[in-house]
């Protein structure tokens, strides 16, 4: 992962923060885990695929642009490493 100044408690930004804080990096991890995939198989776009078929967004108004500008400040990228490397843990206390 490239390095970079974090902003919020270790995290690129409050709103990737909210993801790990409620503990959706553990509900990836468990999916993974479960399905027996590497931590390699584990891709940004296919995690931000996975929590927007977890939670449920509004389709319009202003509520629905304001989850949605929220959304867009994920940073799926550094989401996807914290579950690799929670991932790689979890398979080497399993052996």
């Amino acid at each position: 992962m490239e390095k970079r100044e974090l902003s919020y408690n270790g995290w690129a930004n409050y709103e990737t923060w909210l993801v790990g804080v409620w503990e959706y990096v553990e509900v990836f991890v468990d999916d993974y885990f479960d399905a027996g995939e590497s931590p390699d198989s584990v891709d940004a776009s296919d995690l931000e695929d996975k929590f927007m078929d977890m939670v449920d967004v509004p389709s319009s108004g202003i509520i629905a642009d304001m989850v949605n500008g929220a959304l867009s400040e994920i940073d799926w990228r550094e989401i996807a490493e914290h579950v690799r490397e929670a991932l790689e843990e979890r398979i080497m206390d399993n052996y």
